[in-house]
């Protein structure tokens, strides 16, 4: 069970660090002609809502899932193992915003590095 989920999360990080360019087979097509501030910070708060301003709504659905997921899966896991490992589940139970935000930040650099690239006003 573990090795798949590393594998399904492998392959989602994969595929939201493949160039935007080559990933769609085209040009980015912008929702939004703003300064790149903006999807980075909407991305930050609600990662994949930064992609989704891009344009790239495969990207921003990608990020929003691993941000809901990631955190979750480390939450459950703090549940489990509370009877057997507690201090090891009070560990997870601190790793699991840390994730969260982690995960938030790169999805804001993303954001933030596809608007300045292709959606600039």
């Amino acid at each position: 069970m573990r090795t798949a989920i590393v594998l399904v999360i492998s392959a989602a990080l994969l595929w939201t660090s493949v160039p935007t360019v080559w990933a769609q087979g085209s040009a980015v097509k912008c929702r939004l002609k703003a300064d790149p501030l903006l999807p980075g910070a909407a991305s930050f708060l609600i990662p994949g809502l930064g992609q989704f301003l891009n344009g790239e709504d495969g990207k921003g659905f990608t990020h929003l899932i691993i941000a809901l997921v990631l955190p979750s899966a480390v939450g459950l896991g703090a549940f489990l193992l509370a009877p057997v490992a507690p201090t090891l589940s009070y560990l997870l139970l601190l790793a699991a915003p840390a994730l969260y935000l982690g995960w938030a930040v790169v999805s804001a650099m993303d954001a933030y590095q596809i608007a300045d690239r292709y959606c600039r006003p």
